[in-house]
């Protein structure tokens, strides 16, 4: 099982975030709310639609659904959104939802290269999640989500015989 990576301090160190607020610390936000499937203009503005999305979020994960973004809200959305690698010194990590970089840009690539069309943005959101399931499903493996080994070399061998 796999502890919380994120500390009281950082949690502490956000602002408390809510309809009207604006700036970097806003924008951060709505990235990381657009990783777990909501698909907000990245404007740096707490707006209604802000709102709507935190509040969606809140009740998903069974927090006080306000529209708030407070020390609960911060602490599960990064969380989930900075999901660290299973197994980072691996060539096939394992990836899901809240995984970002290069190996998630590699995997979207991937998947593009055989029936995907995904934004190669290096997030593991719920679009990848969806092309991920969808490809498990089609090629008989367990239709998680989460891409393992047999994901990936699935992947793979689709591609070799997607490109020949």
């Amino acid at each position: 099982m796999q502890t919380s990576s994120i500390s009281s301090t950082t949690v502490k160190s956000l602002p408390i975030l809510q309809l009207g607020k604006t700036g970097d610390n806003v924008i951060y936000l709505q990235n990381s709310l657009n990783i777990v499937g909501a698909n907000l203009r990245i404007d740096g503005v707490f707006g209604s639609d802000t709102e709507i999305a935190v509040k969606r979020f809140q009740r998903d994960n069974e927090l006080i659904i306000d529209g708030i973004v407070g020390s609960q809200t911060w602490r599960i959305l990064l969380e989930i959104t900075t999901a660290p690698l299973d197994n980072p010194d691996d060539d096939f990590p394992v990836l899901k939802v809240g995984n970002t970089g290069k190996i998630v840009f590699e995997l979207q690539t991937h998947l593009n290269n055989i029936e995907a069309n995904l934004v190669v943005d290096g997030i593991f959101g719920v679009k990848t999640l969806d092309a991920v399931k969808l490809f498990q499903l089609k090629h008989g493996l367990v239709a998680n989500g989460i891409v393992g080994l047999n994901t990936w070399k699935e992947i793979l061998n689709q591609e070799f015989l997607y490109m020949d």
